[in-house]
């Protein structure tokens, strides 16, 4: 199980920030806890423990992929693997002027995929300073595009005729 990586394809493509990884990677842990602490473990009962969001897709992996959950190699593999799979993403560092919804969350991670291909996750930070417009860092590159540096930019290169205006 563990070397056929690709039916891990749409568990790992659903998550798009660092926060839902850590999050999903935390819940990991959380149902291994609960399903290895017992004599006879359940994996119902273990995906109980975790958000109903993150345990609906794991029953459906589980089914999708006709493997068995009360295997504990299985189980293992499986835990193993996402937690290994969480660990190689490429991370895009986005500062925004905006607090993003779920929604242009969702546009951004797509405008990405469609770019760059699979295998990117956004780290996205809000701060009003920068009045509009993003901060991209990626690959060690940093681009600041925003509303901000525009105007900083202007201000710097029209500084005498700026204040020729003010005398």
């Amino acid at each position: 199980m563990k070397k056929n990586i690709l039916i891990y394809f749409d568990l790992i493509t659903s998550l798009k920030t660092t926060q839902e990884v850590a999050d999903f990677v935390f819940e990991i842990d959380t149902l291994m806890l609960t399903f290895f602490k017992s004599e006879k473990p359940s994996m119902t009962k273990a995906l109980n423990s975790i958000s109903s969001d993150s345990a609906k897709k794991i029953s459906s992996f589980f089914s999708k992929n006709k493997l068995d959950v009360t295997n504990r190699d299985t189980v293992t593999n499986f835990f193993e693997t996402i937690k290994d799979l969480a660990k190689k993403f490429k991370v895009i560092k986005l500062t925004l002027a905006f607090d993003p919804t779920p929604k242009t969350i969702a546009n951004i991670h797509n405008f990405t995929k469609d770019a760059l291909g699979i295998g990117y996750i956004l780290d996205i930070e809000v701060s009003k300073d920068l009045l509009g417009g993003a901060i991209v860092v990626f690959n060690g590159k940093y681009n600041d595009y925003s509303l901000k540096k525009k105007i900083d930019d202007t201000f710097t290169l029209k500084n005498k005729e700026i204040l020729q205006l003010y005398k």
